[in-house]
């Protein structure tokens, strides 16, 4: 009897995904999803996106619990994962490593050279140790070549670092999951605003402490005093806004 078909379509994005959604994307395009169990090619009984705990021959799940299921094993392997950080990982990193660990189980994760070369920021010798990770039932298996080097290549992909935490909660996802809310323009951005506004009164109060400099540099140029200040105001707010402008490029809203 064929087996089920397997779905193209992605699991719902509107989750509480705790990973990037290029994670998501990338667990679900390796897993894809049946949702009448069937054995997968070690004879383990597996559902929904790749999910074999508590899988029994006969079973069959809708679409809708097929990517709660896979949204609620990530969060539990994400708080993992991060527990098992002690240096920064960047959203594209760690997502790669929650990828794996969806796959081979969070111990082998925590024993793997990919997470003892990331802790030691190893990041060159992190991305080659996925590679290691290819076999099933003692052979190597083509589909788990291409998933471990697209892995790598998520893993090295260019991302703002995160800081390593102990546990994982709610909020390490603000911002990941498309229900969040829209990234502002940065001229409306809030940090934009109130950095440019205290900056410069903190340039006012500097050249108001400093008044005899500055009236000697206004007369050395021939200007008044007001200008100077202004001037040094007007920079001081230029250069906040350059880093934000840098920061919202790096990709922090």
């Amino acid at each position: 009897m064929p087996s089920t078909p397997k779905t193209l379509l992605l699991p719902d994005r509107f989750l509480p995904w705790p990973i990037c959604w290029t994670g998501v994307v990338l667990i679900a395009e390796s897993e894809s999803c049946r949702l009448t169990a069937y054995r997968d090619i070690t004879g383990v009984w597996t559902l929904g996106w790749g999910q074999t705990a508590g899988i029994l021959e006969g079973m069959r799940w809708s679409q809708i619990e097929a990517d709660a299921d896979l949204c609620n094993t990530l969060i539990g392997l994400a708080s993992e994962v991060h527990a098992s950080l002690t240096a920064p990982a960047s959203d594209t990193e760690f997502a790669a490593m929650v990828s794996l660990a969806y796959n081979i189980g969070v111990t082998a994760f925590r024993r793997s050279s990919i997470l003892k070369c990331h802790n030691q920021n190893d990041k060159a010798g992190a991305a080659r140790a996925f590679a290691l990770w290819n076999k099933a039932g003692g052979r190597i298996v083509q589909g788990l070549v291409n998933r471990r080097a697209r892995e790598a290549t998520l893993y090295l992909a260019s991302a703002p670092p995160k800081e390593a935490k102990r546990g994982f909660t709610a909020e390490d996802n603000a911002g990941q999951s498309p229900d969040a809310d829209p990234v502002k323009p940065l001229a409306q951005s809030p940090t934009v605003q109130t950095g440019a506004a205290s900056v410069a009164t903190g340039a006012l109060a500097l050249a108001s402490q400093y008044s005899p400099q500055v009236s000697q540099v206004a007369r050395s140029l021939s200007i008044s005093p007001v200008v100077v200040v202004a001037i040094v105001a007007i920079v001081a707010g230029a250069v906040v806004i350059w880093r934000r402008y840098q920061q919202r490029k790096g990709g922090v809203a």
